[in-house]
């Protein structure tokens, strides 16, 4: 068994390994890969009006209360395994923010918030995440299917018409088969052993924990996730609302839900969505505008902008936060 001092040496430097991977990962993306001087420059205009302080207030605790939801579901779905109390979940879904910035599609979420456990066994606390995640991309699904569905109703060029509602066809289907194994997740035990057999037996005992949730608790799992859902949306809109980008509530609570489903569908790095997330804006944005080009370059400019300080609260500044809590992480125990 190692001894008190290596297992502090070594979480320690793992600890500094992370930090300096997601820091210089943010900083990479910060001072070159994006001109991020230019959209403060363009946003720093904007606190010329009166309502920009308390709208930028409010999408900070906006901001605060979706992560702070994350961490109630977490609790709730890791107290089958240990009890962790509200401020130490919340570190460790800070923590996972950090370690997922750099990891693609934030797979390294899952095992930085397990590093906070204790007692438990960390495998089953990876498992366990994935269950928050899973029920977070069941909601992303189906609210942005159906959205999906509202926003093509206009009618725009008939070729790009078809290739959306395929991908609408499949969301759909995907949901549904999503639906139905959320809510019998003990099949996922099944499953593993469908595409994995020769490694099931190693992860056979810590599958259990998909056994342990009644569909109560699961009901439960999916309506937080549907409250951080609507209080991102809606955190958005009042983003693009200040960036004066032209639509109403309905209209924008729509483009936005499907704007998350197709980002969704697109494998990315926390720290790259900026880009893809800009792209699939102007895809959408020329879907919606097409009537009124007038508007166009303008409103790509500000859904630019929209779209970076959607990234840069959401993303950025819990990245940069959670960095501390990473210091709280466990990666050897005595």
């Amino acid at each position: 068994m190692l001894n008190t001092k290596i297992i502090k040496t070594a979480n320690f430097l793992i600890k500094l390994l992370i930090i300096t991977f997601a820091f210089g990962f943010i900083a990479q993306r910060f001072f070159i890969k994006y001109d991020t001087s230019s959209f403060f420059l363009n946003f720093s205009k904007l606190f010329t009006e009166e309502k920009t302080i308390i709208f930028l207030v409010i999408i900070v605790c906006m901001m605060l209360l979706n992560w702070a939801l994350e961490a109630c579901k977490w609790k709730m779905l890791i107290r089958k395994i240990e009890k962790v109390s509200f401020i130490k979940s919340f570190m460790a879904v800070w923590a996972g923010i950090t370690i997922g910035a750099f990891t693609p599609n934030r797979t390294g979420e899952y095992f930085g918030r397990a590093f906070i456990l204790e007692q438990a066994n960390r495998w089953e606390g990876v498992f366990i995440t994935t269950i928050g995640s899973f029920s977070q991309l069941l909601i992303t699904l189906i609210f942005g299917t159906i959205s999906g569905f509202l926003f093509l109703n206009n009618a725009f060029e008939p070729v790009t018409h078809k290739l959306l509602y395929v991908l609408l066809f499949v969301t759909s289907l995907l949901a549904l088969i999503l639906m139905i194994l959320f809510f019998k997740i003990s099949w996922v035990k099944k499953f593993f052993f469908k595409i994995i057999p020769q490694k099931y037996y190693l992860f056979r005992s810590h599958l259990e924990v998909y056994s342990y949730y009644s569909i109560k608790e699961l009901l439960e799992v999916i309506f937080l996730s549907t409250l951080r859902y609507a209080i991102f949306t809606v955190q958005f809109f009042l983003l693009m609302y200040l960036c004066h980008i032209e639509m109403t509530f309905f209209e924008g609570l729509v483009f936005i839900s499907f704007l998350y489903l197709i980002t969704t569908c697109l494998p990315t790095i926390a720290l790259t969505e900026l880009g893809v997330r800009g792209s699939v804006s102007i895809f959408l944005l020329e879907i919606y505008y097409q009537s009124n080009p007038i508007f166009m370059d303008e409103a790509i400019s500000n859904m630019f902008m929209a779209s970076f300080f959607i990234w840069f609260v959401n993303l950025i500044i819990p990245a940069l936060i959670g960095g501390i809590f990473v210091f709280k992480l466990k990666f050897f125990r005595k």
